[in-house]
């Protein structure tokens, strides 16, 4: 076996259902995220300006080709888009309310069929009971990569595992290993690597397994034949694009991403934009709306083993609490909001009546963490990334957002908080609902 080969089969072997190779060398990807970054879309992520992200050589002098992977994330729960705000309440909705795709792309090949799109009852991600909100359990919605253990931490140690056997291989190889930290543009690598195309919602899509999968990649000194560049399959649909209740994607391929929702209630500190807070839902960190909609992520989720996540880490994350988190209190000790990293309850979608999924959960337990539970909760979690001051805020604006006025009391509690952030937006919050 030649050693390209070798490395591949190694990256499959220790778990990535993605490899490819690139070039060290994207050229056109680099130069556009630098013209993206002048035209002011980055927002406060000044860390994007880096120099140093538009040449991999800053990172890896003698860098020749760049192995990409990629780490399903998925999980068999229903998407956000199955839930929408109507009144007081949310409900669960059937396909009528997801856009109509084309069958068929200007390239002439096959784009998933409306019909594969609008599948409903007899899809068993979404056939079973959905806990939606109502009067007595207002609930609010965390992004799919989040619901478990932080990605960067098992990313990088299936990367590490890969990089020793490289090493192992070719003796005296020079790699530097890089999760979404380092001054490495991914995305325009695994462009070119084959894994897939960079969709119209700026997401890297696998035909045959869609979107939710993490990247990672290796620089390397071996000159390693590379992989051809995946066609962009995305055609004429506009899915993503209209979905998007803030407007972030202003244009194919192109996200302004300080209206992301994503960016909103996780990169920005300060206020999020009054224009935009109705537009946020009951988003309290990330957003999946974009891939919820992409038909490529639609077309067949019937096959759990290909289009699954195989890690159970991945797996939502279950909090237990006391009765007591009934009137908005949670006491400080370890028999309430402790979180579950290792093994997630039998059934997450039902879990037992003292705990709460980060699947769809409950707005008034969040709610109700001290910034102690916070922090012992999230500690191996993507979630700390926003930070206290940061999950009040998001939260202010889902209860506002939710129409439940059994939410006051907590809302009038947070506009007296000491952080004037958290303040201005609980008063719009109160606002709003008195305004429902």
């Amino acid at each position: 076996m030649d050693l390209r080969s070798a490395i591949k089969q190694h990256a499959v072997e220790i778990g990535f259902e993605f490899v490819g190779i690139a070039p060290a060398t994207p050229g056109r990807d680099l130069e556009f995220v630098r013209e993206w970054l002048e035209r002011g879309y980055g927002g406060e992520m000044h860390y994007l300006a880096n120099p140093k992200r538009f040449d991999p050589r800053s990172a890896l002098t003698s860098v020749k080709s760049v192995v990409c992977v990629g780490l399903i994330y998925d999980t068999p729960f229903p998407y956000s888009t199955k839930v929408r705000i109507e009144g007081s309440k949310q409900k669960a909705v059937g396909s009528e309310s997801l856009p109509v795709v084309p069958e068929h792309s200007p390239s002439g090949r096959s784009c998933p069929s409306a019909d594969a799109q609008a599948r409903g009852d007899d899809d068993p991600v979404s056939s079973f009971e959905f806990p939606v909100s109502s009067a007595a359990q207002p609930r609010a919605w965390i992004s799919r990569y989040a619901w478990g253990r932080d990605y960067h931490e098992i990313l990088r140690e299936k990367l590490e595992r890969l990089r020793t056997a490289i090493g192992e291989l070719a003796p005296g190889t020079e790699t530097r290993v890089f999760v979404d930290t380092g001054p490495v543009v991914e995305r325009a690598f695994a462009r070119f690597s084959g894994i897939g195309w960079m969709g119209k919602n700026t997401c890297i899509i696998n035909e045959e397994r869609g979107s939710w999968f993490f990247l990672g990649v290796i620089l390397t000194n071996l000159a390693l034949e590379p992989d051809l560049p995946a066609p962009d399959r995305c055609g004429t649909c506009r899915a993503c694009l209209d979905a998007c209740p803030t407007g972030a994607l202003v244009e194919p391929y192109v996200m302004d991403a300080t209206r992301c929702i994503s960016y909103l209630t996780i990169e920005l500190k300060g206020s999020i934009p009054l224009e935009l807070r109705r537009g946020v839902g009951v988003n309290i960190f990330g957003c999946d709306i974009c891939q919820d909609v992409c038909p490529w992520n639609r077309k067949d989720r019937s096959q759990e083993s290909e289009v699954r996540s195989q890690e159970r880490s991945f797996a939502p994350m279950s909090l237990s609490y006391q009765h007591s988190l009934i009137s908005n209190r949670v006491e400080d000790n370890h028999q309430s909001s402790i979180i579950n990293h290792q093994s997630p309850p039998p059934d997450t979608r039902h879990p037992a009546p003292d705990t709460f999924s980060l699947f769809s959960p409950p707005l008034e337990a969040l709610a109700a963490m001290t910034e102690s539970d916070f922090r012992r909760a999230f500690a191996h979690s993507p979630i700390k990334r926003t930070k206290y001051r940061g999950w009040l805020r998001n939260l202010c604006v889902a209860m506002g957002n939710s129409g439940e006025v059994r939410l006051v009391p907590k809302l009038k509690e947070l506009a007296a908080h000491a952080d004037p952030i958290v303040r201005e937006h609980a008063e719009w919050a109160l606002s709003r609902l008195r305004k429902a």
